[in-house]
């Protein structure tokens, strides 16, 4: 079995509904996160994991590979529902809303699957200023073997003061196999983090299922809020794509 590439996508987020095929410089998000994705790993090999015949319709007129898996409480559930469709060695996963996907990073956590393909994993970013006070970007606390110990959108590790350089950004990409997405789905009624930080990794934690950090560069953005949207578009200009 090989590995395979998820993007999961829905239209009923709670901060920026229908947010995957929102116009960013005049093309959906899920098509620009798509392309990045299609850079590192053969087109064959992604897929689309959603609920909703809008984005299935969008996909299949665009070419891509999506499956609908259903409703889903999170993205890694819905993944787990995914991987009763689509085997895999591993599963790399790149959330919908992630149109700045770096391509580096993105082949670091395809290397890192490849080599252990029983773990799960996540990436650990610099965290700035900026996403340190900001409560709707994800900070993380990495233990000295790598373990991830806890994220949280507030800012952590908290300082007393208004920076730490010891705060460090979680990068969403994910790398993961079948046996621990089952796991996470049999207890998911069980988890509490995960459901009040809105940070379901902490639900995988909360499982008792060890989490890896990779470190990483970092330096994509995360589309959550309509301010997001202008700061993407900004680096965008800037790249020229």
């Amino acid at each position: 079995m090989k590995q395979i590439l998820v993007i999961p996508a829905r239209m009923k987020g709670k901060r920026l509904p229908g947010k995957p095929l929102i116009s960013i410089l005049g093309k959906p998000m899920l098509l620009r996160v798509w392309e990045q994705c299609k850079k590192v790993i053969d087109k064959k090999d992604i897929f689309v994991a959603t609920e909703d015949k809008i984005i299935e319709k969008f996909c299949h007129k665009s070419g891509i590979n999506v499956i609908n898996t259903g409703a889903a409480p999170t993205a890694i559930y819905r993944i787990g529902l995914f991987a009763k469709f689509i085997k895999a060695k591993n599963y790399i996963v790149v959330n919908g809303d992630e149109p700045l996907a770096n391509i580096k990073d993105l082949k670091k956590l395809i290397n890192y699957g490849k080599k252990y393909p029983n773990r799960v994993a996540i990436g650990e970013g610099p965290c700035s200023k900026y996403k340190y006070t900001d409560k709707t970007k994800a900070k993380v606390i990495v233990s000295k073997s790598g373990n991830v110990l806890y994220t949280s959108r507030l800012s952590l590790p908290y300082s007393g003061k208004n920076y730490t350089n010891y705060a460090k950004s979680a990068i969403w990409y994910y790398s993961f196999n079948k046996k621990e997405l089952d796991h996470y789905i049999k207890n998911y009624n069980y988890v509490k983090t995960d459901k009040l930080e809105g940070l379901e990794i902490n639900g995988m934690i909360e499982c008792d299922i060890k989490v890896y950090a990779i470190k990483m560069i970092g330096d994509s953005w995360a589309v959550d809020t309509k301010k997001d949207v202008r700061i993407v578009e900004k680096i965008l200009k800037k790249k020229n794509f």
